[in-house]
């Protein structure tokens, strides 16, 4: 067993204050096949911080006789973290791994707190306009180039030729992809900032100004760290929402309606309405008016009319406790966007967050199929 321990330079392309926790290490590893049963792991590559800047250790069993050894080693280095980061690595490295621990009776491998970015990131393949979700692809789309030619299947037969003759530049070859493996992989890190955006809410609202026209809102928003490529999107159905951001700015653009709806009362046994008035008000202030203009309210004329400027609400739990309103009973929700709302930072971030959660395709966490497992 060889054991290549260098620096590294990580690419993760974020501030400090996002940079992954030094509790987390990075791992791929490189087999001859698909399957454990028939096939063996001749590299184990690990990437971690530390207070100098990155390392890279990898495992590389020199014959296919090393398994146990280079097994040994990475769970021994991996004793001493809490989070794994990897790329499918639930599909197919974890697996793999887990199945030859087993083999050679050694302890389980099966971390409780694992990172898949590909799980994480696939998501947002149409929203990114990715072309598809596999590493490489994610890499260019970051403008990372590599330097190593090869793909995974390819390298099964580069480890037989070095097991049959070791040569320099076999083994050279066999450490630069699985470094680079790693390497990209760190960078990918970045792209956690897509979800972190749209899912988690992380950023801050500190103003909200409408268009001259007033048809619709801007939000401009503060994130916590860059994005490593600009987003520009806008949603399909209604409400109409854009999102333009870059670096770590962002604008989110909502529709405005300017004009008057209603807010309904939930208990209208307690009301009457006032035909004239066209409202309903509470029954212990309507014994005053004459019963001739006044008659009991009913769940659709039980309301109060309010005129001004109005955001679509997203979903019935965002900012409870402010009216909704309505133009008839049952139609869509609206909250009044008053001068107040529009000078409350902590209301206008939650809004802005139950929008993009609800709105936004990969806010939604769509669904998507595993990749394919690698060699």
């Amino acid at each position: 067993m060889k054991i290549i321990d260098s620096p590294f330079g990580g690419r993760t392309g974020l501030t400090e204050a996002a940079l992954p926790p030094r509790s987390a290490l990075f791992f791929d590893i490189e087999t001859t096949g698909f399957s454990p049963k028939n096939a063996s792991v001749y590299l184990i590559g690990c990437a971690y911080r530390t207070e100098d800047g990155w390392q890279l250790l990898q495992f590389f069993a020199q014959t296919p006789a090393e398994e146990r050894e280079i097994l040994r080693a990475f769970l021994d280095l991996a004793a001493s973290y809490s989070l794994f980061v990897h790329f499918n690595g639930q599909t197919f490295d974890v697996p793999f791994l887990a199945a030859k621990c087993r083999k050679h009776a050694l302890p389980a491998f099966s971390p409780s707190d694992q990172c898949d970015l590909y799980k994480l990131i696939s998501p947002y393949k149409n929203l990114l306009r990715l072309p598809g979700c596999r590493q490489k692809q994610l890499e260019a789309f970051l403008g990372i180039q590599r330097k190593d030619p090869f793909h995974g299947g390819e390298l099964i037969a580069l480890y037989k030729s070095y097991c049959e003759k070791p040569e320099e530049a076999l083994e050279q070859a066999l450490l630069l992809h699985n470094r680079e493996d790693l390497s990209g992989l760190t960078a990918l890190w970045s792209l956690l900032s897509y979800p972190a955006l749209l899912e988690q809410g992380s950023f801050t609202v500190e103003s909200a100004a409408c268009e001259e026209d007033t048809s619709h809102l801007c939000l401009p928003l503060s994130l916590p760290f860059p994005l490593p490529q600009p987003l520009s999107w806008h949603s399909a159905g209604e409400p109409t929402v854009y999102l333009a951001a870059r670096d770590d700015r962002a604008i989110l653009k909502l529709p405005v309606l300017e004009g008057e709806l209603k807010y309904f009362y939930p208990d209208p046994k307690n009301y009457s309405y006032l035909p004239e008035e066209d409202q309903a008000i509470h029954k212990s202030v309507a014994i005053y008016v004459d019963k001739s203009r006044r008659m009991p309210a009913t769940a659709d004329n039980c309301y109060t009319r309010k005129r001004g400027r109005f955001l679509p609400l997203p979903t019935p739990d965002t900012l409870p406790g402010l009216p909704r309103f309505r133009a008839a009973r049952g139609a869509p929700e609206w909250i009044l966007a008053d001068d107040a709302f529009c000078a409350d930072p902590e209301r206008l971030s939650a809004y802005a967050q139950g929008i993009l959660k609800t709105v936004c395709p990969a806010g939604r966490r769509t669904r998507t199929k595993p990749m394919p497992a690698k060699p």
